[in-house]
């Protein structure tokens, strides 16, 4: 394929994009609202540390399965079905909300490596500017969940209502598997685990180091609910502001890339690491506080943008980077809360 995308690879790459928005409508707004649901600290601890766990955590051996198994389609159309599943579980209470919320992580694992090796397929030699286009849409959704949740939890309706989005976004998803060009679909391969782990270990080596540095946006909230007296509602304000931010960055910061990689690089941990000093030394005023937000939505938009396209190696090696994008941000959160007990 050539430096330009078709008119082809636009449209399916956009398509992609309105699926993870949609599916980031439920999912992120059914994220948003865990902590009012869950009755502890403690409780919310372990439901959300063993669902990021099964997100993080299972994506290399679902990305070797994606490729011994060249079944690129029916994964991500699997791990996207259970999006509406896991939240409809989830709904129904304790303690179905923790088993909904790991069946919707599972899902999570399972399409995520799968996915993103159709659409590097798709892109050829312009993945920055594809995973740029993927981001905005994805943050759109990201940003549209909470206020589903927000408007649920007033009583308008009822929270099943998230699962209507992820559900709209399995129907987009079987459309496009229908019109992605059969010749672009990753096939079956002489596989090997080496050559596809090594794919992926210059993406996921650059997160653990660049990444660990970031603060990300939920060390800036970490950060600021230590050092401030921010509400609640300011705090979901903060990463709503984020999110934003990862939005209007992720297409130029893709664009960069595919004219200049090793720059686009450097992107991610200045603006990660500016997000983490401005929380740190302004993180008590609301000012400070969305200063740091709005720079780690950068910082985040530029991995989720640069490091996806350095990846190769097929679904195997996204899934190393995703364990090791996984780790840097939960990194990231235990330096940045160190340093905010520090500074207070």
């Amino acid at each position: 394929m050539n430096k330009a995308l078709s008119k082809q690879a636009l449209k399916i790459i956009l398509l992609f994009g309105v699926v993870s928005l949609l599916a980031d409508a439920s999912y992120e707004g059914f994220r948003s609202i865990l902590a009012p649901l869950i009755k502890t600290s403690y409780e919310l601890g372990a439901v959300v540390g063993i669902g990021e766990f099964i997100a993080w955590g299972l994506r290399p051996l679902t990305g070797i399965l994606a490729d011994v198994t060249a079944s690129y389609w029916a994964l991500t159309i699997t791990g996207y079905s259970l999006v509406p599943v896991g939240i409809l579980v989830a709904v129904q209470g304790w303690p179905w909300l923790a088993i909904g919320y790991s069946i919707e992580r599972f899902g999570k694992a399972l399409r995520t490596p799968a996915r993103d090796t159709l659409i590097s397929s798709i892109a050829g030699k312009r993945r920055g500017l594809a995973f740029g286009l993927h981001e905005l849409l994805d943050q759109a959704g990201a940003v549209l969940g909470p206020v589903i949740a927000a408007l649920g939890l007033a009583g308008l309706y009822g929270l099943w209502v998230l699962a209507v989005p992820g559900a709209l976004a399995v129907l987009v998803l079987i459309y496009l598997a229908g019109v992605y060009p059969g010749s672009e679909v990753p096939r079956r391969y002489h596989w090997s685990l080496r050559e596809s782990f090594r794919g992926g270990l210059g993406a996921a080596f650059y997160v653990l180091v660049a990444g660990t540095i970031t603060a990300n946006p939920i060390a800036v909230q970490a950060v600021v609910k230590t050092l401030s007296h921010l509400g609640e509602e300011q705090l979901v304000l903060l990463y709503s502001v984020a999110m934003l931010s990862d939005a209007v960055a992720a297409l130029p910061l893709g664009a960069l890339y595919d004219r200049d990689p090793r720059l686009a690089q450097v992107v991610p941990p200045v603006f990660g690491a500016l997000a983490g000093a401005a929380a740190l030394a302004l993180g008590h005023s609301l000012v400070g506080a969305v200063l740091a937000s709005l720079l780690s939505g950068v910082a985040i938009a530029g991995y989720e943008t640069v490091a996806r396209a350095m990846v190769k190696g097929g679904a195997t090696g996204y899934g190393v980077f995703g364990v090791s994008y996984g780790a840097a941000s939960a990194a990231s959160i235990i330096l940045y809360g160190f340093l905010a007990r520090l500074a207070a």
